[in-house]
């Protein structure tokens, strides 16, 4: 049987039909959970590589490269084992903003799993200044016996946009702190930049390299990439010629064929 029209008027009327509207809500959210969006192209946080000095208080420098304006920002900060976050004498961690900031504050605090939470945002919704540079700094401080390389992990990254107040995640990122200077073109790491090293970059980017191969010190222009350009600048660290460009050393981009 059919339910009359003004039937239906009436349960739209009542408190049971606004109670089976609030139901229906919170069933369709369980469905369809709302996620966060992803960061636009490019935008993302910045550990640099850091040379620590074993037993010293160190800044650990933070970028944000942004095409977008962003308000607030938390992230967790996970360090090498041998390394912490430095407590100020009141017990808040020596956390800071850079320039950057117009009224933001600044927090942070250790979670359960042992990352260090850090947190900024602007109570009249400023957004961070410029598109590039440090926005952050972090200080920590290395035991006296703390040696080689460990990494930095950031996860959890979350802005919030200044436009639409929107919450967006970025990458996951990481940093690396070394107790030793790295010798651009070292690839191989034997203290060495010869020719040697031109094989290990050669077979890194034939997808063939060795474990003695050292990204870090094959990347001699820091552009997070090995490729050919690098190749060029380590045969000027042979020739003892910084100076030469790509077109000056025969036979270079023939290389690889």
């Amino acid at each position: 049987m059919m339910m009359r029209i003004d039937n239906i008027r009436n349960l739209q009327a009542s408190p049971l039909w606004r109670c089976l509207q609030v139901a229906l809500l919170f069933f369709a959210f369980q469905l369809f959970p709302i996620s966060s969006s992803w960061g636009a192209d490019g935008d993302g946080l910045i550990v640099p590589k850091l040379k620590i000095v074993p037993g010293t208080v160190q800044k650990l420098a933070v970028e944000l490269q942004n095409s977008e304006e962003y308000t607030a920002f938390q992230a967790d900060f996970y360090f090498p084992e041998g390394i912490s976050p430095v407590k100020n004498a009141d017990g808040t961690y020596a956390v800071s903003l850079s320039s950057r900031k117009e009224d933001h504050s600044i927090s942070a605090n250790v979670v359960s799993d042992g990352g260090l939470r850090i947190a900024a945002y602007s109570m009249s919704n400023s957004s961070f200044k410029g598109n590039s540079g440090d926005l952050i700094y972090i200080d920590i401080v290395s035991e006296s016996t703390y040696e080689g390389e460990g990494t930095i992990e950031v996860k959890d990254i979350l802005f919030t946009r200044t436009s639409d107040r929107k919450e967006i995640a970025f990458d996951n990122t990481t940093g690396t702190v070394n107790t030793k200077e790295t010798l651009k073109g070292d690839a191989n790491g034997d203290g060495k930049v010869n020719v040697t090293d031109i094989v290990e970059m050669v077979n890194h980017i034939l997808g063939s390299e060795s474990d003695k191969f050292l990204f870090d010190a094959a990347d001699v222009n820091e552009d997070g990439k090995v490729n050919v350009t690098d190749i060029v600048m380590v045969v000027n660290i042979i020739l003892g010629n910084s100076s030469r460009e790509l077109s000056d050393i025969e036979g270079v981009n023939n290389i690889l064929d």
